[in-house]
């Protein structure tokens, strides 16, 4: 296995992009982050409306 940490040194050092952008793999990483962050965060606030009006979620009763 080749040693590659002077190779990663330089290419985090020359460049300007955030630390977390500056590896050349870290779209893989960040953009499905940024995705389940986004329904993470997006789905409990459609259900605010139906808090404040008080409307329960219906039941199954199966």
């Amino acid at each position: 296995m080749a040693n590659n940490v002077t190779k990663l040194q330089r290419l985090f050092q020359a460049s300007s992009k955030p630390i977390w952008w500056r590896h050349p793999r870290s779209a893989f990483y960040l953009y499905p982050y940024y995705g389940l962050l986004a329904v993470a965060v997006l789905a409990p606030i459609c259900y605010i409306p139906n808090a404040v009006l008080g409307i329960k979620a219906k039941k199954n009763l199966a």
